[in-house]
């Protein structure tokens, strides 16, 4: 299955609206019901610590509602403490602002930093005689938000992004390397071409974006035993075979554009016997790689540990042998060009020889 095709794998990644929108829509709905009910006031604010509070995940979002509750508690506890000694005025809100940025920082609760300053501003621009009952009311709401914001994301079903980010990756894997192979075997068949367009890697470059923030999304998700490492090497192979495979396609343009200008249309698919060999030796290294992506998928899909892998030696030697006899043969700009465009190749091809084998030797561990 060549580039083209396989993007049809992608499916259901993006959706019109996502599960978070929802549930936030839905969470904001039940503060403000909840608020009404209760005659519950200012019922925005609860709205607002509601929505803060949905998170990506679960555990994201108990992590953060406990900090939002700590930061709040200590907004309101200072804010009272300057209120009562202080009075309410712009120097007293200022002054209460900086200590909380400060404590904050220091306690290591700087992402909820913005909601305890809106509580200070709240609180403080109360008037005086009531400013403890104020104090209060904006207490009690920030916790029905919180609550709410638990709530809905335990009853409706919370977000899980591990599975979907590792059958994803997958797909861009396969993706990703079948593009990059696929640039590997259009140069070396590429002097049978009399025209080349390159293929646009956007779609690939876009399905990538999209692993990437599943891949931050499910950080709390994975374990040990996902093996994290082999993970973010997965997407670092991925992001190569792209960039890589977009090098080699520039090879072969260049190539295509030389040959047409140089020959006549019955020399154009007449290739020197020694570059040929150059040729030939590329095309294998281009199976040896094919089958250490496919034992790799493999493993990995059915997760299983791989044997150790080293380069093969051997193969570059061969490589090197096929263009010293090539050398030997040609000379002038036009070769110099051409062993440019060789060498761009076989340099990436390396790359990502190199690279499959050592996630290989992950498993391997």
């Amino acid at each position: 299955m060549i580039f083209g095709e396989q993007l049809t794998l992608k499916v259901g990644i993006n959706m019109f609206i996502g599960a978070r929108t929802i549930k936030t829509g839905i969470a904001v709905t039940t503060t403000f019901l909840i608020c009404k009910v209760f005659r519950i006031e200012p019922a925005s604010f609860a709205a607002i610590t509601a929505v803060v509070n949905m998170q990506p995940s679960v555990s994201k979002s108990l992590n953060n509602a406990w900090e939002q509750i700590g930061v709040h508690l200590l907004a309101a506890t200072l804010s009272l403490i300057i209120g009562l000694f202080f009075g309410t005025n712009p120097v007293s809100i200022g002054s209460g602002v900086i200590i909380l940025i400060l404590l904050c920082n220091k306690i290591g609760w700087s992402g909820g930093i913005v909601l305890g300053i809106v509580s200070i501003v709240f609180i403080l621009d109360s008037p005086p005689e009531t400013f403890l009952s104020h104090a209060f009311a904006r207490t009690l709401s920030i916790f029905v938000g919180v609550g709410v914001a638990l709530l809905i994301n335990r009853v409706l079903a919370p977000p899980r992004y591990k599975t979907k980010l590792l059958s994803t990756l997958h797909s861009l894997f396969l993706l990703t390397s079948d593009y990059f192979l696929e640039s590997l075997r259009t140069f070396v068949r590429a002097g049978n071409l009399s025209t080349f367009q390159k293929p646009d890697p956007q779609e690939l470059n876009n399905l990538l974006e999209e692993v990437i923030t599943l891949n931050e999304h499910a950080r709390e998700e994975i374990n040990v035993a996902d093996n994290p490492r082999l993970i973010e090497r997965r997407l670092e192979i991925c992001r190569g075979f792209i960039e890589r495979g977009q090098s080699i396609n520039e090879m072969t343009a260049q190539r295509v554009k030389r040959r047409q200008a140089a020959y006549s249309a019955q020399e154009l698919h007449q290739i020197n016997l020694e570059f040929q060999g150059v040729l030939n030796v590329l095309s294998a290294g281009m199976e040896k790689l094919s089958g250490l992506i496919n034992t790799l998928s493999l493993k990995v899909d059915q997760k299983q540990r791989a044997e150790v892998y080293r380069e093969d030696i051997l193969y570059w030697e061969t490589f090197d042998k096929a263009i010293d006899e090539w050398n030997r043969k040609v000379s002038g700009v036009f070769y110099l060009r051409a062993l440019m465009e060789v060498s761009v190749v076989a340099t990436e091809l390396r790359w990502a020889d190199r690279r499959t084998k050592s996630l290989l030797n992950l498993l391997a561990k």
